[in-house]
């Protein structure tokens, strides 16, 4: 079975000079704390022959073990345990600013990461996606161990998370176990979420990055709805047309490319392009609708724009054939499957769904994906697909041929 706690908490939440706090207590939550030693988590998972992890995202934070179901308190205690108990201890957090910001700078060395954060940055002005889970390393240099200690404290309590339990076990039971481990720990005063709304847009954003590298990247950002928008069940099947969809969750899409769409097509098969890839995530907040490109190399980058812009306007003018509504709906319907498969991914896709308010809508959701038409696809790329919400991100390798 597999064991979810699910804190509301993410970047999203944080602040200018706290950019990254989140991501480092789900650093600090593998340290012990309470009843947990360092290494015990690892030593009490890996002995019953379980799994265990974290993730940071822009609106939520994750943790899971998957055990065999008759070690279900095993996974409880060390939930519980962490979620109130974690140590912070000083050596440990001064230890752990210099793994954080290795991550950083490891990320930094990847051109695809410098090109997705100039995204957000230049997209959102005043909302916090502006910037990434990871934080700016100035402020990872400068935040204290009390701090971020108080961030922990703050926002990881039981009226603030969720527990998602997924597979073999006795629900009675279980909530046995759950109120023995959950129910002596007090709650806290959640802050509420971030009250900056982001100005709308007014004119396309540009902007351009100069590195040392092998091939240049470019990356376009439309401004998009919330998930719980009318038309983000068009937007689906747009990108489903447009670069193949490659599912609801980040954490299970894994590096699968899909050809049978219109920037595969347009871009890679005409040797513009070596990779090319649309998509959005899932967000409480008005987020963005991505594509993606690695220049083939010796490619200019207004070459493939110009390219990417007649695709996007043919999309705009006429609506798709049935043939890719029908793939588009298919894909959908093969990644859900693939979603659910396991039950560690179960866990993760009941969680992310909760967490954006829409689990026991989803079946709803899906079906009104499937009744999308052509013309619901043209009109959302018309509305959406505009240079007024529009950012672009071109990174130059130096030294590229």
């Amino acid at each position: 079975m597999s064991v979810w706690t699910l804190y509301r908490v993410g970047s999203r939440n944080e602040a200018p000079g706290m950019t990254g706090s989140t991501h480092w207590v789900e650093h600090m939550l593998f340290k012990g704390g309470g009843k947990l030693a360092k290494g015990d988590i690892d030593r009490l998972i890996s002995r019953i022959g379980g799994k265990f992890n974290g993730f940071t995202d822009k609106d939520w934070t994750m943790y899971y073990e998957t055990v065999p179901a008759e070690h279900l308190e095993t996974a409880l205690f060390v939930e519980a345990e962490r979620m109130r108990n974690a140590a912070f201890e000083p050596k440990e957090f001064d230890a752990e600013r210099t793994v954080v910001i290795s991550e950083r700078e490891g990320s930094e060395n990847q051109p695809e990461f410098l090109v997705e954060e100039e995204l957000w940055g230049t997209a959102f002005h005043v909302h916090p996606y502006h910037w990434l889970p990871i934080g700016y390393k100035q402020d990872l240099e400068g935040m204290s161990r009390d701090s971020v200690y108080e961030w922990y404290r703050r926002w990881y309590a039981p009226n603030n998370a969720l527990l998602i339990l997924v597979g073999g076990f006795d629900p009675e039971s279980a909530m046995g176990l759950i109120r023995t481990s959950f129910g002596p720990l007090a709650p806290e005063r959640i802050p509420h979420g971030p009250r900056a709304t982001e100005p709308i847009q007014s004119g396309e954003r540009v902007s351009e990055i100069h590195k040392p590298g092998e091939v240049d990247y470019l990356e376009v950002g439309w401004k998009i709805p919330d998930w719980r928008h009318v038309d983000i069940a068009k937007l689906v099947i747009l990108v489903g047309v447009l670069g193949g969809w490659r599912g609801f969750s980040l954490f299970a899409s894994g590096g699968w490319t899909p050809r049978a769409n219109r920037l595969y097509r347009g871009l890679v098969e005409t040797k513009l392009a070596s990779d090319a890839r649309a998509g959005f995530e899932l967000r409480l907040d008005p987020s963005l609708l991505s594509v993606s490109a690695t220049l083939t190399r010796g490619v200019k980058h207004a070459e493939l724009e110009k390219k990417l812009d007649a695709i996007v306007r043919k999309l705009k003018e006429s609506p798709p054939s049935a043939t890719e509504m029908g793939r588009a709906r298919e894909l959908v319907r093969a990644w859900n499957r693939y979603e659910v498969d396991g039950v560690t991914l179960q866990g993760f896709h009941i969680g992310q769904l909760e967490a954006l308010g829409s689990r026991e809508s989803f079946p709803q959701f899906l079906e009104t994906v499937e009744s999308v038409t052509p013309e619901d696809v043209r009109e959302a790329a018309a509305t959406y697909l505009v240079d007024s919400g529009r950012t672009t991100i071109r990174y130059h390798s130096e030294g590229a041929a």
